[in-house]
This record gives C-alpha cells, structure tokens and sequence, in this order.
C-alpha cells in the first residue's frame, strides 16, 4: 500500500478527522480562556460557537442522530461562516451590517440545506466540467468564500494565511464535488484538506493572540500620547545600564510655561507639542541611551555611553526644542556615582533643571551639590 492509497483511505479519513479535532479543540480552549479574560468576548463567543458546531460535523454526530447528510454538510457550512466572522470581528468592532451579512448567510446556508436535502435524488451526473457536481450547498460555499474574500480579507492583518485558509476550502469543495475514485488523489484533498484549513485558522488564531499580549506589554511600560516608556520602565531601563557596567547620566527636562499654553490654545495643542517635544528627545538618546516620561510635562533621559557627554546631548534637546517647536524647556542633568541610586540621581537631575527653571528658563544646568544646597 503506497502512501496515496493510505491517505485516501479508511486510515486517512481517521487521520484527518482527528487533526481536524485537535486542532479545533486546541482553538476552542484557546477561545474560551481568551472570553473569559474579557477580551473581544463577543468575537470569542462567537468563534466558540462555529468550533462546536464544526465538532459536531467533524464527529459525525448528526448522521448518527438519523438526520440527512444535507443536514451534516449545512452544519459544517454553518460552521464555517460563523467562524470566519468571528475571525473578522477579532480585528474589528462589528457594525450592524456585518450582523445582517451574518444572519444572510447563515440564511442561505439554511437555504442550501433544505433545498439538497429535497433534491437528494438528483442524477449522479456532474454539471461543468470534470464530472463536477455541484449540488446548492457546493455551490453556496463557493459563493461564501468569494464574499468572505471582499467582506474580510480587507479589514484584518493577516491577509496571506487569510486567503490561504479560504482557498483550501474552495479546493475542499471542488474535490468533494468531484467524480473521482475515493483511493485517488481526489480522495486523499477530501481528507487532507480540512485539517491545512484548520491549520490555517489555528495560525491566524495564534498570532492575533501574540499581537494581543505584544500590545497589552506596550501599553504597560509605554506612555499613550509620547510613545515614551513610563516612570517604572524608564528606572528599569536605566538601572540594567547600570548593571552592564556602563557609566549613566540621568537628563531632567521641563517644558516651560506649558500650563499657559493648555490654557490658552487648549488641550490637543498642549499634547502636539508634547509629542513634538518627546520625539526630539527620543531621536537624540537613539543610540547612547533612553527616555521617558515621568509626570506630566515632565521628561527624562539617560545616556550611557562613555563617548557621548550628558552635556552635549542635553544641549541639543534644548536648542532643537527651541527652533522647531513653539515653546522651550529648561533641562538638568546629573551623573550616577557610587554612592548614588538612579532615583538619587533622578532627583538631582531635577534640582538642577529647577535651577534652570527659576533663573530664566531655556537652559541647561549641571548638578552641582553646592549649587543645590544654596538654591
């Protein structure tokens, strides 16, 4: 028995309906533990339900029940549908015309159903070429990969496996339609195929939920409006500089009369130049260091390479800040030593641009331990 005979056979079709099985119930699980994390609970809700009922077809339980194989075949169509709007709704909040598109082709999947199941005595001549025949729930799953094709394929991030997934299953559908031997090439696809459709499914699946947790760890360290790392992230940053050996000076900047410009060209300009300010300083520490946010208008970098001077770097944030955005900032900076934290460290930044603040603003000062005590 060569491999083709194996695969189209009784041991195939076991093969394939138990990947098939797997790999729907690793998404099941997948899916439940991702509603009950509440999120996208509706796209999972409805994603769990189209899995079920893809079991239900992948078991054979609704032939066992006495029903019509119209009936098995409509109910794994359903499944299909209901499944690939919920990978639609994974990526996007549906609107009420997704949900009438929806129930139209649940509908016409319904409609098929019925309309095989009463001509289960159509001659077993094929229509089109080949010796195909297409009977209506052949035909409404081709009609249902061309719409899901314009309707979805558009609005989510994975396009490749996406189209790959609905050309399996037009294939599926063509070789089942097919007048071929069932040990032939044709009865190995209709065993093999719905297992790399699974496949497919499970890998788009897999990587929106990478996206989601690469997300949700962005969000946690990165601040919204700046794109800056967060108070924590920053320290953390700085602290792992430290433990490489690396010498770190610690940048304080303040913008000024920042609380004038919210109040008189409101809150959206306010965050514009924040914005415009944070991105100066996120290009002059690329490569010799990082940057955060620390409170409000508030922000710090750190610059940890021996040949770069903490200086240098703090006199060209000021000097970009005050050509190319409408307001200024007045900068400190403070240098790690022995004896000193980076909170230590953070904290004499700050006294220094405070200096720089109360003596005219738009400048840069250095820490000077004398120089703080007499302020």
């Amino acid at each position: 028995m060569n491999i083709l005979n194996w695969v189209s056979g009784p041991n195939g079709q076991i093969a394939g309906a138990s990947a098939v099985a797997t790999i729907n119930l690793l998404m099941l699980s997948m899916s439940i533990l991702l509603q009950r994390r509440n999120l996208r609970r509706g796209a999972y809700k409805l994603l769990n339900t189209g899995l079920i009922l893809s079991l239900i077809h992948t078991f054979g339980i609704v032939p066992a029940a006495g029903l019509p194989a119209a009936a098995d075949v409509g109910l794994g169509l359903l499944s299909f549908i209901i499944i690939n709007f919920a990978m639609l709704e994974l990526y996007t909040l549906p609107g009420k015309l997704d949900r009438l598109s929806l129930l139209a082709f649940a509908g016409g999947a319904a409609a098929a159903a019925a309309l095989q199941w009463n001509a289960a005595d159509l001659p077993a001549g094929g229509i089109g070429p080949g010796g195909i025949t297409l009977r209506p729930l052949g035909l409404a799953g081709i009609v249902a990969c061309a719409l899901l094709l314009s309707i979805v394929l558009p609005r989510i991030r994975q396009k490749t496996k996406y189209a790959l997934s609905l050309a399996v299953y037009f294939a599926f559908i063509i070789a089942a339609s097919a007048h071929a031997p069932q040990d032939s090439l044709v009865g190995a696809c209709i065993h093999i195929l719905p297992a790399l459709y699974f496949l497919f499914l499970f890998l788009i699946l897999f990587e929106r939920v990478v996206e989601r947790m690469r997300s949700v760890y962005v969000s946690s360290i990165r601040d919204g409006l700046t794109g800056l790392f967060n108070r924590q992230h920053f320290l953390k940053k700085t602290r792992r500089y430290l433990s490489r050996g690396l010498p770190v000076s610690v940048i304080f900047c303040d913008i000024d009369n920042f609380k004038r410009l919210n109040d008189t060209q409101g809150h959206h300009q306010a965050d514009l130049v924040l914005k415009q300010v944070a991105g100066i300083i996120i290009d002059e520490t690329s490569g010799c260091g990082t940057a955060g946010r620390y409170g409000g208008e508030e922000l710090v970098a750190a610059v940890a390479r021996p040949d770069v001077k903490a200086s240098d770097v703090a006199e060209v944030i000021r000097a970009r800040v005050e050509a190319e955005t409408p307001v200024t900032v007045s900068v400190g900076w403070s240098t790690v030593t022995d004896n000193l934290t980076i909170e230590e460290t953070v904290k004499q930044a700050d006294e220094a641009m405070y200096i720089s603040k109360t003596t005219g603003k738009n400048k840069v000062t250095a820490f000077r331990p004398s120089r703080a005590k007499s302020s």
